[in-house]
């Protein structure tokens, strides 16, 4: 993954725990480089360790550390300057889902072998949408979660997620049902 994930991750626990606790995080995962190049591509295996350090070392599950990373994602990203491409993807947080994959065409752009997931919808109702999230690395669904949660509150705008179907269950990608 792009070094941007896991700068997020490290500044995430660092806002909110303490640069001691990142440290341990690090030296458990034998990050000993001090800081991400956010445009450098990482070992997936890296993420996934942080990730795992970071939520025992935090007394939480893989799955809530995922979805706090996540959420805090929408802002980080804002942040670090991507805060115009929420603008560019459109006016309201369903407008800005259906313009996900199109957002990862432009960051690719920037980001060499970029990997990004896929999603696709399917109108359920006046008010729901079927989201099909596809994409290459096993057991991210949390961390959709999360950014579904960050993106409604970055656009205001209430939403309920059910995770109806589930990769790491079987199936071929993970569903959610979306409801605003």
């Amino acid at each position: 993954m792009y070094g941007l994930v896991n700068a997020s991750l490290m500044q995430l626990v660092v806002e909110q725990h303490g640069q001691s606790v990142w440290d341990r995080i690090a030296h458990a995962a034998q990050f000993h480089d001090g800081t991400f190049n956010k445009m450098q591509s990482y070992p997936d295996s890296l993420t996934y360790d942080l990730v795992g350090f970071a939520s025992a070392e935090l007394n939480m599950t893989p799955d809530d550390f995922l979805r706090a990373l996540g959420t805090y994602w929408v802002s980080f990203t804002a942040q670090q300057g991507y805060g115009h491409l929420f603008e560019v993807a459109g006016p309201s947080l369903r407008d800005f889902l259906f313009s996900l994959d199109e957002l990862h065409v432009r960051v690719g752009r920037s980001f060499l072998n970029l990997r990004p997931p896929s999603f696709r919808f399917e109108n359920t109702g006046a008010s729901t949408l079927r989201m099909h999230y596809l994409s290459t690395r096993n057991g991210l669904c949390p961390f959709v979660i999360g950014l579904l949660e960050g993106l409604a509150t970055r656009f205001d705008t209430p939403l309920r997620v059910a995770h109806t179907t589930c990769a790491r269950e079987g199936a071929d990608h993970c569903q959610f049902e979306l409801g605003f």
